[in-house]
């Protein structure tokens, strides 16, 4: 599969508009950045429409939001619908069956839309595409918050680990053996399911389970101490639409979960 498998790009469109991979990517946008520079440099990439298995959509609406005020939140989302519906046209004549249900025979047994994918590790991504319900119906969407409230479909749209980097501390921990805590995690009750968590497991000696968010100041080493100390982090979903609390699992050592 790996031989044979293959992605096309479709072209930028207006490179201040969509996306341009910036020079540093850190923050907590990082993973976007890196798909999209990664998925240009891919093996699996083709300019071929009849070799591609799948076809990627590069567009950013994070990007895009920037140019708007922050002050014109609703009026920024209207603008997003816009443009992304203005990019949609733009690629149409490249790949006509997406767009156009009763085209879809001439491409026989391609899903119409369902090969096709977008990246974003905001929810305003997926609020951006909400003025196009076919998008959200019929394509795969990789996001770094997977929340129902979002619309997040397991059936066919992908988690991202979202990723900060650098990461405050070198990688690695203790071995297996050394591992004395059962399970990890420290944060607010800030949605339903922390809310459970916490009340289930924060009495239990086996667990060190924190409904407090970490002091800033000794957060690192407090963080260090539990990570390298444990054998599984709970890496639950909470109000804030980011959070890399499975990359950093996995860089301590820690198998999430």
């Amino acid at each position: 599969m790996e031989r044979s498998f293959r992605v096309f790009v479709y072209p930028d469109g207006d490179p201040g508009t969509f996306y341009q991979t910036p020079r540093k990517l850190t923050g907590k946008y990082a993973s976007e950045g890196y798909f999209f520079q990664n998925i240009r440099e891919s093996r699996f990439r083709t300019d071929d429409l009849e070799k591609a298995h799948l076809f990627f959509v590069p567009i950013s609406p994070h990007k895009m939001r920037g140019k708007v005020p922050s002050s014109l939140l609703l009026v920024t989302y209207a603008w997003l619908i816009l443009h992304i519906r203005s990019y949609d046209r733009s690629i149409l004549f490249l790949d006509l069956y997406w767009w156009c249900p009763l085209c879809s025979s001439f491409r026989g047994h391609w899903g119409v839309g369902a090969d096709h994918f977008f990246v974003t590790c905001h929810d305003v991504g997926v609020r951006a595409f909400e003025g196009l319900p076919f998008i959200i119906k019929n394509s795969i969407r990789v996001v770094c918050s997977p929340s129902y409230n979002a619309g997040y479909i397991p059936h066919k749209d992908v988690a991202l680990p979202q990723i900060l980097q650098p990461f405050a501390l070198p990688a690695g921990g203790n071995d297996i053996e050394n591992r004395t805590i059962l399970g990890f995690w420290a944060g607010h009750r800030n949605s339903k399911i922390r809310v459970i968590l916490a009340r289930i497991w924060e009495n239990d000696t086996e667990l060190a389970i924190s409904n407090n968010r970490i002091n800033r100041a000794i957060g690192n080493l407090v963080y260090q101490k539990h990570f390298f100390r444990t054998k599984f982090c709970v890496c639950p979903g909470g109000s804030q639409v980011n959070s890399a609390r499975i990359s950093d699992s996995i860089h301590y050592g820690c198998m999430p979960g």
